[in-house]
Parts: C-alpha cells; structure tokens; sequence
C-alpha cells in the first residue's frame, strides 16, 4: 500500500471520528436541557395556575353574586333566603366587600340602590324588631300590619317590599281567606266561587301550597254551611276533582269514611252515657254517696269497654 493511499484512509477515519464524538456532545447537551428546562417551565407553570385561581375563585363568586342578584330581582320579596344563599356560597376572604362591588357593577342602578339601602338599614330595622311588643289584644291581621308600618318606616316603602314582599303577599291571602270564611251572607257556592277568584289573584302565595292544602281549605269553607248532606257532598266531589289525584281521592274518601264512622260512635257512646246517667239517677236515694260512686265507675267502665274495645 502506498503512502498517499494510507494516508487519505487515516484522513478520512479522523472525520468520521470527529462526526461521531460531534453529535455524541450534541445529543448528551439535548438530554441535558431537556432534563432542566421542564423544571423551569413547570414552576412558571405552577406560579401562573396559582395566580389564575386566585382571580378564578373572586371571578366566579362575582358571577354567582349577579346570578343571585337577578333572582332577586325577578323574584322579588325574600332577603332572608337571598342573604342565607349568599353566605352559604360566600368564599372569598372578604364576602361584604364582594356584595359591595356586586352591587356597584350591577347594570340595572335603581334596582342595586335599592338593595343597597335595604342592607344597610336591616341592622336598626332588627333592633327595632327586638324592642317592639305588640298587644295581644290586637286581631292578627293588626299585628301585622303594626310590623309591616314599622319596617317602612325603617326600611323604606319600596325596600320593605323588594326584602318581605313574599310574606305581604301571603298575609294578605291568609286575611282574605279569613274573610271569605267570616263572611256569613256567602252561601256554600259562593264560598268555592270567592276562594277561586283569591287564589287567582295571589298566585304566588297559592303556589306555596300544596293541591291537597287548597282541598282541605275549600272543605273547611264548605263546612262553615249546614248544607243538607246531598249538596255537602256534591260539592265535595266537584272538590275532590279539582284538587286531587286519582289516588289522594281514594285515600281522601278512605278517611273521611273513618272519620264518619268514630263521629257515629262517639254519638252513640253520648247517647249510652247520658242513658246510665238518667238509669243511676233513682238509685242516689237508695245507695250511700260511696256505694253509688261505685257503682256507676263499674258501670262506666263496662260502657266503656264496650263502646271502645
């Protein structure tokens, strides 16, 4: 072999020798950044998740107070339960000052003024409530309306509505039912007739209670007439048909048949007493106070025993 032939064999191994330990130091400094950098991105990356729930957490409770607010304002009437929500969901470190900026960006003005006056005056309007006694010799509705007089005048007229109107409304119902009930020139017609035009006129409060509830309330204006037992019960099934399921009749009528049947026997347990009263009687001149006293125990308690096994 000649030198020129040697000498390009060596040249040659020399460059791939220097190609091989090239990327050997090329693909060692990969691995090596690869095994760093994610260290340093991951704790950029924990940093920005912890600033990003930070905001998250006072964002979504800002969202959750609007969300509150427009109920609110489309339902109307209830603080106590727009205050308990609040709280149950408050939590960011300071959730009066949250309400507060709730309230300063909330779009509709009049309507976060109003609430804004309502919460700021609730603590007197509370003191005030503590310190109040009302007479018991004032009817129900008197009293209610002293309390309902006294939050306006703490309150404010529209403010008292926007936190208790719910309870107004409802009042209101209850008294006029009352009246319905009281009302001795309506006949039993007129009664059911007066009661569905209430319940038309305050459907909020009628959607408080149950079908069966409003049933046993036409029942009860039914019952202020002594109609003959034909027309009770006509008009009980037309009732029944308005207010109740197929089942609630069923159980409804299993009922009223128990309750017949115990008024019959305490009419018939009356009628055997006041017989033994009137059979004892004679005997008080022929038997000691004891010996009658006796007597009439053993015998009551036989009665009794017969009448209610």
């Amino acid at each position: 072999m000649n030198k020129r032939l040697l000498l390009t064999i060596v040249i040659v191994l020399l460059v791939l020798v220097g190609i091989v330990v090239w990327k050997s130091n090329a693909s060692s400094a990969a691995i090596q950044q690869s095994q760093t950098m994610p260290f340093s991105d991951d704790s950029t990356m924990h940093s920005t998740d912890r600033t990003m729930q930070n905001k998250t957490t006072d964002e979504l409770f800002q969202e959750s107070l609007l969300r509150q607010l427009q109920v609110l304002q489309k339902q109307p009437g209830n603080i106590t339960q727009f205050l308990n929500d609040f709280k149950a969901n408050c939590h960011v470190q300071d959730c009066n000052a949250a309400l507060a900026k709730a309230l300063a960006d909330y779009p509709d003005r009049e309507f976060a003024h109003l609430v804004e006056n309502l919460l700021k005056r609730m603590p007197q309007y509370e003191q005030h409530m503590q310190s109040t006694v009302l007479s018991t010799s004032l009817s129900p509705q008197e009293r209610f309306n002293a309390l309902w007089k006294l939050r306006e005048q703490t309150l404010g007229k529209a403010e008292a509505m926007l936190g208790f109107g719910q309870e107004r409304n409802y009042a209101d119902y209850k008294f006029s039912y009352a009246e319905i009930k009281q009302n001795r020139n309506l006949n039993a017609e007129q009664r059911l007739k007066a009661f569905e035009e209430l319940q038309r006129r305050y459907p909020d409060a009628t959607q408080q209670q149950s079908k069966i509830g409003l049933y046993e309330q036409s029942i009860e204006l039914l019952n202020q007439n002594h109609n003959n037992p034909a027309e009770t019960e006509r008009l009980k099934q037309i009732l029944q048909q308005r207010y109740l399921t197929e089942q609630e009749r069923q159980d409804i009528q299993r009922r009223d048949q128990r309750e017949i049947q115990q008024q019959q026997q305490v009419n018939q347990y009356q009628q055997a007493l006041q017989q033994l009263q009137q059979d004892m009687q004679p005997l008080k001149n022929q038997l000691s106070e004891a010996e009658w006293q006796q007597q009439y125990q053993q015998r009551l308690e036989t009665l009794r025993s017969s009448m209610f096994p």
